[in-house]
C-alpha cells in the first residue's frame, strides 16, 4: 500500500511542487504570525490548549474513501494516515500538532520530496486522510499546462457553516470535480496570483520583503488578534475556503441519501448548546407582543383588575381624595422627590434650561428646592380645574394619587405649577423639564422595545401626552423645541399600534352588553372611556403640534377611524349609583365611530349620530382637528415648498384643483352645523367655534405669507410679503377672512372666566391678529366699490352664516359672464342683504368695537395691541412667543423680554 501511495505522489510531484513553490507565497506571509503564535501557546500551555468552539464535542471523523474505492478493506480501514494541508501550505516553521504537544522539526524552505512525510511511522496521526485517485482528479502534465494556459476559474468561497464540523487544517481524501464538469480546474493548475489573491482583490499590493501583516497599515485591514485567537476558521477569516469542504464524491452523495436522517442529527449535534446562549446574549429577545394593539385593546382594558386605567395597584377606600384636597400628602411628595429630585444626565443642551450644576450640590439641594406637599396638592388641583377640561381623559371619580404612576403624577404637578406661575414654581419647572423630558423619552423607547402590555403602553402614552402639553404651557421656546423628537416618536408609535384604526378593534357594544349589572361594570366602562378619550387627545396633539411646526402632520387623516366619546355627564359621575341613574334617564353608554369621510360624504353628519349631538365637546374638537390635519397635509403637498416664496396664493384656490383636497371647502361648511357657530352647543363650546373659524382662515389666507410680513425671516422677505398682502386685500377671500378673525376676537373676549382655553384657541387668536392687523395695514382706503356707505361693524355683529355660505370660497369670475354679472347686480336688491354680506362681496370701511378703521399704520397698530392684551389675559405663559411678536409689531415693548 505504501508503494502505491509513493508511486501516485511521485507522478503528481511536479504539480504539488509547483503549488508549494509558486502558489502560496501570500499564504505563507499571512499564516506565519498565526503559526508562530500557536507554537508559543502550545509551548507555554501544553496541558490547556484552546478548545475549538466550532467542533467542540465532535469526535474525529474517519476517512470516507481510499485509493481503491471498491476494496472492502479500504472502506473498513480507519488508521491510514494522510497529508495535512497545513504541512503542504505552511511556512517553513510550521509543524502539525500531535495530541496536546508540539514536535519541533528543523525548518524547510520548500517541500522536499526526499523527506519521508508519507511514511505513517514518522508522520503524526491525522483524523482525516488524503487519497489521490487518478480517476477522480486528473492532473495534466506541466508541459501541457504551459502550452494550453487555461484561464483558471475563481475558487468558490464557502460560508463558515459548511466547515463548522470539520478541521480547517486538513484536506479531504478523494477530490472530484463536482457534477463531473471537466472544465473545472484543480487548484494545482491555478496560477499563483489567482490562487492567493482571488479573494483579496480589495487589499493593496503587499511588499514581498515585509512578512509581518500586523504593521500599522495592515492592522486596519485585518481582524484583530483577539479575532484570530478565537476564530476556529482561520482560513475563512482571510477569505480562503477550506478545500476539505469544496468538493464531494458523487458516490458519497448517493450513499448519503440512505443515511440522511442520521447525518442530519449528527450535524445538529455538532453545534454546542453553549453557542445558542451566547447568541441570545448578543441578540436580545424579540418582543412577544404584536405591534397593533387595537384588535385586543378593549378586551385588555376591560379585563384590567384596577379601578382606574392609569393606576399601578388596586385602589382602597382610604386612597380616594378627601373633600378638602386631592390627597397628595407627605408620602407622595417623598415618592416624587426620590424619583425626580436628581435630574438624570440629559442629552438636551439648552443653556437657558439646563445650567451646569455640580451633582453633589444637586443631591444636597434636591430636598430643599422640591416643592412642599401643600404646593404640590394645589398644583394638582389647578391641573384638574384649568387644564384637564381641555383634554378630559382621566376618570376623576376613580383617580387616586397613591396608585398613579410617578412619571404621570409628576407631569400633572408640573403642569399645575406652570399654571400657578409664581417665581418659585416657574423656576422649578424650568429646572426639572429637561431631565423629565429625557425620562419620558426613555420610557417610550423602552415601551417600544419590550413586551409591555396594551394597558402599560397607554400609561406611557398618557404621560407623553401631558409632557407635550407641558412644553407649551411653560411658554419657553427651548422647551417646545426640545420636545419635537418626543412628538414624532409618540404619534408614530401610536399610529403603528393601530390606535387610530378603531375598525380593527372589537365591537364595544357587544363587549358592554356582556357585562353584568354591578359596580364593576361602571369601572370597566370608565376604563374603556378613558382609553377612547386618550386616543382623541393624541389626535389633537398632532393637529396643533404640526401647525406650530409648520410641517406635515404624522397621522394619515384618510385612514383615521375613532370612537366618539360618550356624554360628559356619564364620565363625571362620582359613583356607580349616579352612573346607573344617568343611564336610566336616557344617557347612552356607547358612542358611534366616525371618520373624516363621514363629513365629506354626508354633509349633515347624520351617520355620526344625531347631527353631532352625541359627539360631545371632545368629539367635536377631534372632528375639527381631523379637518385641520387634512388641511396641513394638503398645504405641505400643494403649496410652494420654499419658506421664502413670495406670492399672493389663496390656499382654497390651490386646493380646488386637487382630487383629495377639493372636498375641504364643503366639509368645513358642513361642519358649521356640527361643530361651528350654528351647532346647538356653540355657546358652551367656545373653543370648538374658535377652531372652526381658524379652519376658515386657513383656507382663505396663506399664513406663511403673514409670518414673512411680520418679520419671521428678517427684513428682506418682509417687504415682498407685504406687497403680496396688499394684492390679497382686494379679494373677497381677504374680506371674509377678516370677518372670521373679528369673530374670534369677540368669542375669546366674551368668554367666561371659568372657561378653559385650548392650544388651538391660542394659535387661532394669533393668526386672527395677523390677518386682521395686516389687512388694515395694507388695504387701500379708496378700493371699495361702495363709497359713501356706513362702516361695517365686524366684532359686535352676528353674521348670518347661512347667508354667507360659500361667499369668498369661490371664484365668481368663473360663474358668470361679466355682462351677465353686471346685469344681475343691477337687478339685485342690495337692501335685503346684511351689511356683513355686502362688505365681503363689495368691500367697505371696517369698524371694530365701534372704532372706525380707515386703514394704515395706526389702525393696524391698535388692532395688534388689542389682540396682544387679550392674549396676555387668557393664555398666561402659554405660547408667550406669540404675544411678544404682537407687542413688538405694535411698538409696545413693555411686555417683551429685553433680549429680543
Amino acid at each position: 500500500m505504501n508503494a502505491r501511495i509513493l508511486e501516485n505522489v511521485l507522478i503528481h510531484a511536479p504539480s504539488v511542487t509547483k503549488l508549494s513553490l509558486e502558489g502560496n507565497d501570500v499564504l505563507f506571509r499571512h499564516m506565519k504570525c498565526h503559526a508562530q503564535k500557536n507554537d508559543k501557546t502550545a509551548t507555554n500551555k501544553a496541558t490547556a490548549s484552546r478548545r475549538n468552539t466550532i467542533s467542540e464535542g465532535v469526535a474525529p471523523q474517519t476517512a470516507q474513501n481510499e485509493f481503491d474505492v471498491n476494496s472492502p478493506a479500504a472502506l473498513a480501514s480507519s488508521t491510514q494516515t494522510g497529508i495535512p494541508l497545513m504541512q503542504i501550505l505552511s511556512p517553513p516553521n510550521y509543524h502539525p500538532p500531535q495530541g496536546n504537544e508540539t514536535t519541533q522539526q528543523p525548518p524547510r524552505h520548500s517541500l522536499d520530496l526526499s523527506t519521508p512525510f508519507l511514511d505513517s511511522t514518522t508522520t503524526p496521526s491525522n483524523p482525516l486522510h488524503m487519497g489521490m485517485s487518478s480517476t477522480s482528479w486528473t492532473i495534466p502534465s506541466p508541459i501541457n499546462t504551459m502550452n494550453k494556459m487555461p484561464q483558471p476559474p475563481q475558487p468558490q468561497k464557502q460560508s463558515p457553516s459548511q466547515n463548522s464540523g470539520g478541521n480547517a487544517s486538513t484536506f479531504e481524501t478523494s477530490v472530484t470535480t463536482p457534477g463531473g464538469n471537466p472544465a473545472q480546474t484543480p487548484r494545482s493548475e491555478m496560477a499563483p496570483n489567482h490562487f492567493a489573491d482571488s479573494h483579496m482583490e480589495w487589499l493593496p499590493p503587499s511588499d514581498p520583503n515585509q512578512n509581518n501583516f500586523h504593521d500599522p497599515f495592515q492592522m486596519w485591514l485585518f481582524p484583530s488578534l483577539g479575532d484570530l485567537d478565537q476564530s476556529p476558521d482561520f482560513l475563512q477569516t482571510y477569505g480562503l475556503t477550506d478545500p476539505t469542504q469544496q468538493f464531494a464524491d458523487p458516490k458519497d452523495l448517493t450513499n448519503g441519501r440512505a443515511y440522511e436522517n442520521a447525518d442530519r442529527l449528527k450535524t445538529i449535534d455538532k453545534v454546542p448548546r453553549e453557542r445558542f446562549s451566547r447568541v441570545q446574549r448578543c441578540w436580545g429577545p424579540r418582543p412577544g407582543r404584536v405591534h397593533r394593539i387595537m384588535p385586543i385593546l378593549w378586551k385588555e382594558v376591560a379585563a384590567l383588575r384596577l379601578d382606574n386605567l392609569f393606576s399601578e395597584s388596586p385602589t382602597t377606600a382610604e386612597d380616594f381624595r378627601t373633600t378638602s384636597n386631592w390627597g397628595l400628602d407627605i408620602d407622595c411628595r417623598v415618592r416624587l422627590r426620590d424619583a425626580f429630585r436628581t435630574p438624570a444626565p440629559s442629552v438636551y443642551h439648552s443653556p437657558k434650561l439646563q445650567p451646569v450644576v455640580d451633582p453633589s450640590l444637586q443631591l444636597q439641594q434636591g430636598n430643599e428646592e422640591f416643592p412642599p406637599a401643600e404646593i404640590l396638592d394645589i398644583a394638582l388641583g389647578l391641573f384638574f380645574r384649568r387644564f384637564h377640561p381641555t383634554v378630559p381623559f382621566i376618570h376623576m371619580a376613580t383617580f387616586s394619587v397613591r396608585t398613579t404612576p410617578s412619571p404621570m403624577l409628576f407631569a400633572m404637578c408640573l403642569i399645575g405649577l406652570s399654571i400657578l406661575g409664581t417665581t418659585g414654581a416657574t423656576k422649578f419647572v424650568a429646572k426639572m423639564f429637561p431631565s423629565f423630558l429625557q425620562r419620558v423619552c426613555n420610557d417610550l423607547s423602552a415601551c417600544a422595545a419590550t413586551s409591555a402590555s396594551p394597558t402599560q403602553q397607554l400609561v406611557v402614552f398618557a404621560t407623553a401626552l401631558l409632557t407635550l402639553n407641558l412644553s407649551v404651557v411653560t411658554g419657553d421656546r427651548d422647551s417646545f423645541n426640545q420636545s419635537q423628537m418626543l412628538y414624532v416618536s409618540l404619534i408614530s408609535m401610536v399610529q403603528q399600534n393601530g390606535l387610530f384604526a378603531a375598525g380593527d378593534g372589537q365591537s364595544l357594544d357587544a363587549l358592554l352588553s356582556e357585562m353584568s349589572e354591578s359596580d364593576d361594570r361602571w369601572k370597566v366602562w370608565s376604563r374603556i372611556e378613558s382609553a377612547k378619550r386618550l386616543i382623541l387627545g393624541l389626535l389633537l396633539v398632532d393637529s396643533w403640534y404640526s401647525n406650530l411646526l409648520s410641517r406635515a402632520p404624522i397621522i394619515r387623516s384618510e385612514s383615521v377611524c375613532v370612537v366618539a366619546p360618550c356624554d360628559e355627564a356619564l364620565f363625571q359621575a362620582k359613583s356607580a349609583t349616579q352612573w346607573q341613574s344617568l343611564l336610566r334617564s336616557g344617557k347612552s353608554q356607547s358612542a358611534p365611530r366616525f371618520r373624516i369621510e363621514d363629513l365629506h360624504q354626508h354633509h349633515d353628519m347624520q351617520p355620526v349620530g344625531g347631527g353631532g349631538q352625541q359627539l360631545g365637546y371632545l368629539g367635536r374638537s377631534s372632528l375639527l382637528a381631523l379637518l385641520q390635519i387634512q388641511m396641513l397635509e394638503a398645504y405641505q403637498r400643494l403649496m410652494p415648498p420654499d419658506q421664502l416664496t413670495i406670492g399672493s396664493f389663496v390656499p382654497w384656490h390651490v386646493y380646488s384643483g386637487d382630487v383629495r383636497a377639493g372636498t375641504l371647502i364643503p366639509a368645513v361648511l358642513a361642519a358649521t352645523h356640527t361643530a361651528g357657530p350654528l351647532s346647538s352647543s356653540s355657546s358652551d363650546d367656545t373653543n370648538c367655534t374658535v377652531l372652526w373659524h381658524s379652519l376658515c382662515i386657513m383656507l382663505l389666507s396663506d399664513f406663511r405669507m403673514f409670518e414673512l410680513a411680520a418679520g419671521r425671516h428678517g427684513a428682506a422677505p418682509a417687504t415682498g410679503a407685504l406687497e403680496s398682502i396688499g394684492q390679497w386685500s382686494q379679494t373677497q377671500s381677504a374680506r371674509r377672512a377678516c370677518v372670521h378673525a373679528a369673530q374670534n376676537f369677540r368669542l375669546m373676549s366674551e368668554r367666561r372666566v371659568s372657561d378653559n382655553v385650548t392650544i388651538h384657541s391660542v394659535t387661532a387668536l394669533f393668526a386672527s391678529a395677523l390677518v386682521l392687523g395686516l389687512y388694515l395695514f395694507m388695504v387701500q382706503p379708496g378700493s371699495s366699490s361702495r363709497q359713501g356707505t356706513a362702516p361695517v361693524e365686524l366684532i359686535e355683529a352676528d353674521p348670518d352664516w347661512t347667508e354667507l355660505h360659500d361667499l369668498g370660497f369661490k371664484d365668481e369670475s368663473l360663474d358668470q359672464h361679466p355682462a351677465d354679472r353686471s346685469l344681475t347686480a343691477n337687478r339685485e336688491d342690495e337692501s335685503c342683504r346684511s351689511l356683513v354680506y355686502q362688505f365681503v362681496k363689495h368691500g367697505g370701511t371696517v369698524s371694530l368695537n365701534g372704532v372706525v378703521h380707515q386703514g394704515g399704520y395706526e389702525s393696524a397698530r391698535r388692532v395688534l395691541l388689542d389682540f396682544a392684551n387679550l392674549m396676555d389675559g387668557i393664555s398666561g405663559r402659554r405660547l408667550r412667543t406669540f404675544t411678544q411678536v404682537l407687542h413688538i409689531m405694535s411698538d409696545d415693548l413693555m411686555n417683551v423680554d429685553p433680549g429680543l
